[in-house]
């Protein structure tokens, strides 16, 4: 029987886990990552990781533009105000690396498929995984091979000026390509690799504009309802060569984040992957079993991007210490287990906070 709580609801971890939620809140991507030893005393780094959230403002203009009835510029104040503000809270915070927060990015693909050649732009807009929100889904009617990648539809070049090490989310090789409709390739391996190909081109133009951490988001390694069966083990090999192929030469730059499903089942896969960190969701992942030792750090979602009730964050380091009692992992990060732009901009920035606040318990506690 379920211990009664006095002060929270009680959430289970996945679906066979002694680990439990006792707070229940999330918003968007965030990081914090535990790092050091024992002898060190350092406290943990945060990170944006994913889109962050518009201000109502924001909205509302970009919508009245759409209509006609704002002009562009300002629209465009109003998207470098709010860059500012993130990037100073961030800084307030203690983040080393530096996110614009993607106020720009229209959906998690977009901005990708509309710098690949072979790829097309549609009217058909599918719902992201089980959130109430949309994407364009990209249409592939050529051979797909990167196109005119312009840095500045990625990333606020001019607003992340002399910050040293920025931060850039990007979908995985196999998400994008599962995400979209393929009219051209008669195999998908062709389609997969190709746009892993791609995607190395991209990262190489991003690398040159300062970016030193790149967020591979890969959500249909855990979680695919749109299917009617799910991937089998030789679908998993063939996405994890392809992952492999884009962050093979510079392993120290990337993190791979699953989210909305289990991670434990390839687990052992992922952790074997030549990468800096990998990501996984708390709220759907079987933590009882991952008991492998492994040197990689990894992210935490432990903030659910789909709720708006701010964890607490004795909550937050608790959680994070019990994990670490059942994972042998010398550095974690925590995050909420998908983009914050789900939530108001308020709250993500609430979350955010929360988490600093808990990377300081979580060390003091060491």
């Amino acid at each position: 029987m379920t211990p009664e709580l006095s002060n929270a609801a009680l959430i289970p971890i996945g679906i066979h886990q002694t680990l439990f939620l006792t707070e229940y809140e999330y918003n968007r991507t965030y990081i914090i990552r535990i790092t050091g030893n024992d002898n060190e005393n350092m406290s943990p780094e945060i990170q944006l990781a994913g889109i962050h959230p518009r201000s109502e403002k924001l909205i509302e203009l970009t919508r009245s533009y759409e209509r006609a009835g704002t002009s562009w510029s300002q629209v465009e104040v109003q998207f470098e105000q709010e860059t500012r503000e993130l990037i100073k809270l961030q800084k307030s915070l203690g983040f080393d690396h530096i996110s614009d927060g993607a106020l720009g990015w229209q959906d998690q693909l977009r901005t990708v498929a509309r710098s690949l050649r072979g790829v097309e732009s549609g009217t058909r807009y599918s719902r992201w995984f089980d959130t109430n929100t949309f994407y364009q889904k990209p249409i592939v009617a050529g051979k797909i091979s990167a196109g005119e990648i312009d840095p500045k539809n990625f990333l606020q070049t001019r607003l992340l000026a002399g910050e040293k090490n920025r931060k850039i989310i990007l979908p995985g090789p196999y998400t994008f390509s599962q995400l979209s409709e393929n009219k051209y390739y008669e195999k998908y391996p062709d389609l997969l690799f190709d746009v892993a190909v791609a995607e190395r081109e991209i990262i190489r133009r991003l690398r040159n504009e300062g970016v030193s951490l790149f967020q591979l988001s890969e959500p249909c390694l855990v979680y695919q309802p749109y299917r009617e069966t799910f991937r089998g083990e030789s679908e998993v090999e063939l996405a994890l060569r392809a992952i492999r192929s884009v962050v093979e030469n510079n392993p120290g730059e990337f993190v791979i984040q699953t989210y909305f499903g289990d991670a434990a089942p390839i687990f052992s896969k992922l952790v074997d992957l030549p990468v800096h960190g990998i990501g996984i969701d708390l709220f759907e992942t079987d933590v009882s079993s991952l008991s492998r030792q492994t040197s990689k750090t990894l992210v935490l979602g432990v903030v659910d991007s789909r709720e708006s009730y701010v964890e607490d964050p004795h909550w937050i380091a608790d959680t994070a210490r019990k994990f670490r009692k059942q994972v042998d992992v010398q550095d974690l990060v925590f995050a909420s287990n998908s983009d914050l732009k789900f939530v108001p901009q308020g709250i993500a920035n609430q979350k955010l906070e929360a988490l600093s606040k808990a990377s300081e318990l979580f060390e003091g506690s060491r």
